[in-house]
């Protein structure tokens, strides 16, 4: 198995390469790391002109607001930005049969899945930690006053990090099932909304992913150890389902 895993696995950073990929993901979690500090910066400045008063006294933006702003970009628009771009993580070489070759040279379907969602997986962890150590230095740079310890800001970038990973393993399950990418994309839309709204019942909520992006940013860091023994249970049956997916699969 390892073998055929190391070779797709290689295969999966080729074409992520010529597809883009790490470009697309990178846009969407380490720009907006250096914009976000920026544009708090220079948005007193800006409405300096629109506004009349004094603007510094209404708009008081610290360290912490910085790293907050970017906790909420990771949560909203940089989700969407990967999600698009691993939708069709494994429903383009389904429908677009893909599969045949390396299936007949006796890829185990559990090897495609883990190469997949270990690839994407571990490329996101690069780029999120990176991301929030860029953002760590602009945000010191530029603001002063309520500044977090690297150590804590690194401990947000743990949390968001592990709710991507979850997202990686549903989004490959959901594109095994669908032919056409973008419902993959729309199922996992519908698991966070009805997760977000999970969320407002307190006995359920320490069980939610969702928990990992609220949790992220908070001074005290809540315990989240019910949230990652979900989260890994929740991992292993969506990793165990798009396994059986694939094989039904290999076998039609």
């Amino acid at each position: 198995m390892m073998p055929k895993f190391k070779a797709y696995f290689k295969k999966e950073i080729i074409e992520s390469v010529r597809q883009y990929k790490y470009i697309i993901m990178a846009a969407g979690i380490i720009l907006f790391a250096i914009a976000d500090p920026i544009m708090l910066k220079v948005l007193p400045e800006m409405l300096k002109g629109q506004l009349s008063g004094d603007i510094s006294s209404l708009i008081k933006i610290d360290f912490n607001m910085a790293v907050q702003n970017y906790i909420k970009d990771l949560s909203q628009i940089s989700y969407f930005i990967v999600i698009l771009a691993l939708m069709g993580i494994l429903s383009d070489e389904i429908y677009k049969h893909k599969l045949v070759f390396p299936y007949t040279k006796g890829l185990n379907p559990a090897a495609l899945v883990l190469s997949k969602v270990l690839h994407y997986s571990i490329a996101l962890v690069i780029l999120i930690f990176a991301g929030f150590a860029i953002n760590y230095y602009y945000a010191y740079t530029l603001f002063e006053g309520n500044v977090i310890p690297f150590s804590k800001v690194m401990s947000y970038a743990m949390y968001i990090s592990i709710y991507y990973v979850y997202t990686v393993v549903l989004l490959t399950f959901f594109s095994s099932l669908f032919k056409k990418s973008i419902l993959a994309v729309i199922s996992l839309l519908v698991v966070d909304a009805i997760s977000a709204a999970l969320m407002n019942i307190s006995k359920i909520s320490a069980f939610i992913p969702a928990r990992l992006l609220s949790v992220a940013g908070t001074p005290d860091m809540a315990d989240i150890t019910k949230t990652i023994v979900s989260v890994a249970i929740l991992c292993i049956i969506f990793f165990t389902a798009t396994v059986i997916r694939m094989n039904r699969i290999e076998n039609l």
